[in-house]
């Protein structure tokens, strides 16, 4: 069945012609917000998405603390090197 090109036109153009209004109404209301309504809502999303988020497996979590655990010992050798090494004052 061949794609009927002037209707996928109108269609992609209407698409388009929403999609700028939604990213100009919330390029306004960006602006009209205030810096607590802001935070508020990035926290209503923070929230959400640990509600839509699957617990990580055993593995990942391990993965993490270990990968946790080796940047703290990178950072403790290099405070390390700098108070050996570094400017006295």
């Amino acid at each position: 069945m061949p794609i009927d090109k002037e209707l996928y036109r109108q269609a992609y153009a209407l698409y388009k012609k929403s999609s700028d209004a939604k990213f100009l109404e919330r390029a306004r209301l960006h602006s009209e917000l205030s810096s607590a309504e802001a935070f508020k809502q990035y926290a209503e999303l923070v929230e959400f998405v640990w509600k839509i988020c699957p617990e990580p497996s055993d593995w990942q979590r391990q993965e993490k603390l270990e990968s946790i655990n080796r940047y703290y010992a990178a950072v403790q050798r290099l405070e390390a090197w700098r108070r050996k090494h570094g400017e006295k004052t």
